[in-house]
């Protein structure tokens, strides 16, 4: 019954052109579809990166926090503590959000002195500086953590 029905509906002579118009939609439709799916396993795989590197993060911020040793990490351009330990401040140093050098210009030069990191993003070596009275190896860092040094007492 269907059958003779589409025999009325379809034409007698189908044109090249329309057939290959129908094929390339339907090859355009399938790259589509997998271009799509390779989109979401690389969002999917940037994600779960992304989650693994934060969780990472996460637990080093927090075992540096923890850390009774001293050390802190320093704007190399400001000389500002930006992050230190409670250790750090348990020696009496100076306090997150101030310069570590104070006001001596002697001393600001020798801080602008410490070496930038490599080319290759490699940290520079430690340097021994002598800040407010007291020395401390500087390691101006590289890669992510570009602009900071980390400052532990020598």
């Amino acid at each position: 019954m269907i059958l003779p029905a589409l025999l009325l509906v379809w034409p007698p002579r189908v044109d090249g052109g329309v057939l290959l118009l129908v094929a390339a939609l339907f090859l355009a439709s399938v790259l589509a579809h997998r271009y799509w799916r390779a989109v979401i396993r690389l969002e999917d795989a940037a994600a779960a990166r992304e989650a693994d590197l934060t969780r990472r993060l996460d637990r080093y911020q927090v075992a540096f926090r923890r850390s009774e040793a001293p050390a802190a990490f320093v704007d190399r351009i400001t000389g500002l503590v930006v992050e230190a330990t409670p250790g750090w401040a348990a020696q009496g140093l100076p306090a997150a959000g101030t310069r570590v050098f104070g006001e001596d210009p002697g001393q600001e030069d020798a801080w602008r002195r410490i070496p930038p990191p490599a080319e290759d993003g490699a940290p520079a070596e430690a340097r021994t500086l002598d800040l407010a009275g007291r020395r401390f190896s500087a390691t101006c860092l590289g890669g992510p953590s570009l602009g900071l040094v980390h400052l532990t007492p020598a």
